[in-house]
């Protein structure tokens, strides 16, 4: 049986929470989004050449399998840091890229650092709608990403020239 402060803890994880984590969390985050973070950004130019296609990267000199290797345990090892301290926050890592290649294009140098800052924006601007729009009430920011990036993910899948397909 879970005390009512697990259970709320178990909560807000699951439908996605903003909570600052205690101490020994943060350090894992931190230490493990500058890991991830400049294995990243060490495979920019992998990521662009990957763009053209396995076969043009391949003939362009890449190892295209070692590149798939780092960027998986790299993406994995983000994504796995930030949903444990985060929760189910799941629009946000999904939809942020494809806007911000639909808005700056598909050059990785710009595109990841503004996916960063476009994600950060996008978090905020969700958290301010959940603490206002039921107020004094707050809804979990999850719900406000889901609400949000559900059509935006929907009309993304729809386009004929689908940046989700390729």
């Amino acid at each position: 049986i879970l005390e009512p402060a697990a259970l709320y803890r178990v909560m807000s994880w699951l439908m996605g929470t903003l909570m600052p984590p205690d101490g020994r969390a943060l350090l894992f985050l931190a230490g493990t989004a500058l890991a991830g973070t400049v294995m990243l950004l060490r495979e920019m130019q992998a990521l662009n050449l990957l763009a053209l296609g396995e076969e043009s990267a391949l003939s362009l000199g890449l190892n295209v399998e070692r590149v798939k290797r780092r960027l998986f345990f790299a993406t994995a090892l983000l994504t796995g840091a930030m949903v444990s301290v985060s929760g189910m926050i799941g629009f946000v890592g999904m939809i942020v890229p494809h806007i911000g290649r639909l808005l700056l294009g598909s050059d990785h140098r710009l595109l990841l650092p503004a996916s960063w800052l476009l994600g950060g924006c996008f978090l905020m601007l969700s958290d301010a709608l959940s603490r206002v729009l039921l107020a004094p009430s707050e809804l979990p920011v999850g719900v406000i990403t889901a609400l949000i990036g559900g059509p935006i993910f929907v009309f993304l899948l729809s386009r004929p020239s689908n940046v989700l397909r390729g």
